[in-house]
């Protein structure tokens, strides 16, 4: 019985010995399947995959069933029109003779103006194609078509860079989990005064703008009951515009904002477990107008928040605490340039506040943190300073804490 087991064992090794021995100078990977060697010079710059196709006959139309596609305009000739020429060709060429049944990535980065026509063109191709990532980069906000694009329910990620584009009232992107928009001009095809859009998508987990502008649009309604992380950005110095964006989501766990006072950003029913704000007052908003924002802003109910507030904002945001409900949920708090007044405000609306970060120390400090409830320092466990930590202004303050702890009152 153990002789037959080991002859068995033998005859493979010296069949397998044999085999090594005859395939031994051959090329294995060209006699693999076509789409198995798309796969591979999927791996490859769409430029490099292209290039294969003078290794042999057998390689000639092999990258045709590549299923990523990067373009970048960068690299293609001296002359800037020669070059344009050269890249539009390549994209063409590139996109006419794929053989792939559907596209993983489609990637186009353009530093140079181009018609819109072939972008539109070229995204349309890849859509057909039943793309799931798209990432379209372009300079001076050349208007794309929104058609394609709403109509792409195989879409899972969206990244638009620098373009225009026109929605119709409601858009729905069944399959899209990660959108990305930086420096878009939004606009809404309705003809009628509401102007509002709304955007139902299923399953987005990610959610980021940056420096994006609403031109007509008076509200934006987002359902997306699955979304985890919100970032909405604006360039300080850029123009805005202003529109009241609500979010329906239940699963939020993060949510950034910085810039200045613009849209109005609301969230149906749902505490945040993280919050990073930072506020300006560029565009010289009213202090009634700055603290409806304010207001609006922070009903999240944050477990977490990190808050900055610069320029003349930080004193009219003091008239909206007392308009804000408590932040029941804070345990983590780091604060920026908030000024005594909103200091003192935010701490009165804190009551199971764990942490406390302050980044500097201010004239007044002292005073406003006298008038801390106890009821607040029963709760505290962690202060910690950023910037003065060490000087002679924070040893004050944290000789105050060390004081209220600890029950010794000043004589």
């Amino acid at each position: 019985m153990v002789s037959s087991s080991v002859d068995a064992i033998g005859r493979c090794k010296h069949k397998l010995s044999k085999r090594q021995k005859s395939n031994k100078g051959q090329d294995l990977i060209s006699n693999l399947p076509d789409h198995i060697i798309g796969c591979v010079l999927s791996f490859l710059p769409t430029k490099d995959a292209v290039s294969t196709s003078v290794l042999s006959k057998r390689w000639i139309y092999l990258w045709t069933f590549i299923t990523k596609l990067d373009f970048d305009d960068i690299g293609y000739c001296s002359s800037n029109e020669i070059r344009k020429a050269c890249f539009v060709d390549f994209v063409d060429r590139v996109l006419l003779r794929l053989n792939s049944e559907h596209i993983r990535s489609f990637s186009l980065k353009m530093s140079e103006k181009y018609d819109s026509s072939y972008i539109n063109k070229w995204i349309s191709i890849v859509i057909n194609l039943r793309v799931r990532k798209l990432r379209v980069y372009l300079q001076n906000d050349l208007a794309v078509s929104s058609d394609p694009l709403l109509k792409c329910q195989s879409l899972e990620e969206l990244v638009l860079s620098r373009c225009a584009i026109t929605l119709s009232t409601f858009v729905c992107l069944s399959s899209l989990a990660v959108l990305n928009l930086y420096c878009i001009i939004i606009s809404c095809s309705s003809s009628n005064d509401s102007k509002t859009l709304t955007l139902n998508f299923p399953v987005l987990r990610k959610f980021v703008t940056f420096g994006c502008i609403l031109s007509g649009v008076k509200s934006v309604i987002l359902q997306v009951p699955l979304l985890e992380v919100v970032s909405i950005s604006y360039h300080p110095f850029y123009r805005t515009s202003h529109a009241e964006i609500k979010f329906y989501a239940s699963r939020i766990a993060t949510f950034c904002y910085y810039g200045h006072m613009s849209d109005t950003i609301l969230f149906e029913g749902h505490s945040v477990a993280s919050a990073d704000i930072t506020l300006y007052n560029k565009n010289k908003k009213s202090p009634q107008e700055i603290g409806i924002f304010v207001c609006k802003l922070l009903s999240i109910n944050p477990e977490c928040l990190k808050l900055s507030v610069h320029g003349c904002i930080s004193q009219f945001v003091k008239h909206s605490f007392a308009d804000i409900r408590p932040f029941k949920m804070l345990r983590h708090l780091e604060l920026s340039f908030v000024g005594c007044n909103n200091l003192l405000g935010i701490l009165l609306k804190s009551p199971c506040l764990e942490t406390l970060i302050l980044e500097e120390y201010y004239k007044g400090m002292l005073l406003s943190l006298a008038n801390v409830p106890l009821c607040l320092v029963s709760t505290l466990k962690v202060l910690k300073f950023e910037i003065f930590g060490r000087s002679k202004r924070g040893l004050s303050v944290a000789k105050f804490f060390y004081r209220k702890w600890s029950g010794i009152g000043e004589n």
